[in-house]
């Protein structure tokens, strides 16, 4: 019941939902003869839709998120020369697809899970740390995304992770499944891999516990822009969708 009315909540507080939702509040106000009002929100629903759904507004929006630098080069080489048994490279889940029909109408990673899994791959063959993927089933299924992470891991870059989460539900659950099995471990410190414009709530959970938090971001979005970014799409619509979701999540959380 929870998952549901957080669903809904979530449906109805961001784009295109709020949007809906106002046109349906104007259309109402406009029926009880009250047209400015009425009028005056269909406005404000046409021109919200349409700003985010602007690729110029959807990469300033993920830009503001993306405060968090990319682990340098020369940090990469220190852990691989540390030889520490201390660290660990820990990867958050980013969804799944359902019911994939080219591999057999199983469940497999989203593109957000395997761009994750694809950087941790890579910081792995690096610096040699082992690896713990954290992710459950969100809304009940029979597999948990952790599963399905440690399954492509293995499958397409021939990397097993050493500890599997599959309790965790949210980024706040995600630390703290992750953590217990941390300390239970003997690490003190994680190298965190999810998104860039993740990062900052990720961070703000897993400092909950006595770990110390080296961010490793990945997907950055481009500060270039062109003509093509004054254009509407529904890309952007999903990127700005993404990003207030964040902007949210953060408030929330914080609260």
């Amino acid at each position: 019941m929870e998952l549901f009315l957080t669903k809904i909540i979530s449906s109805l507080l961001f784009p295109p939902g709020i949007n809906l939702l106002l046109a349906s509040i104007a259309y109402w106000q406009i029926k009880k003869s009250r047209r400015k009002i009425g009028i005056s929100l269909f406005i404000v629903s046409f021109l919200s839709l349409f700003l985010v759904s602007l690729p110029i507004v959807s990469k300033r929006l993920s830009q503001n998120l993306q405060t968090v630098a990319a682990l340098s080069p020369l940090k990469v080489t220190q852990y691989a020369n540390s030889q520490r048994v201390d660290v660990a490279i820990v990867v958050l889940a980013g969804g799944r697809i359902s019911s994939s029909p080219e591999y057999g109408d199983i469940d497999t990673v989203s593109s957000k899970t395997l761009q994750r899994i694809q950087y941790a791959a890579w910081l792995h063959r690096k610096t040699r740390l082992p690896i713990l993927v954290t992710g459950g089933s969100v809304y009940g299924e029979s597999t948990a995304e952790s599963v399905l992470m440690n399954q492509t891991m293995l499958s397409a870059f021939n990397i097993a992770p050493k500890w599997i989460e599959v309790n965790s539900k949210n980024t706040a659950e995600n630390a703290k499944f992750s953590n217990e099995i941390l300390k239970r471990n003997g690490i003190t410190e994680i190298l965190l891999v999810t998104h860039s414009n993740h990062m900052q709530r990720a961070v703000a959970e897993f400092e909950r516990a006595e770990l110390k938090i080296i961010p490793a971001p990945t997907v950055f979005q481009s500060t270039r822009t062109s003509w093509i970014d004054y254009f509407p799409s529904a890309r952007a619509l999903y990127e700005s969708q993404q990003s207030l979701h964040e902007m949210v999540g953060k408030l929330w959380y914080y609260l």
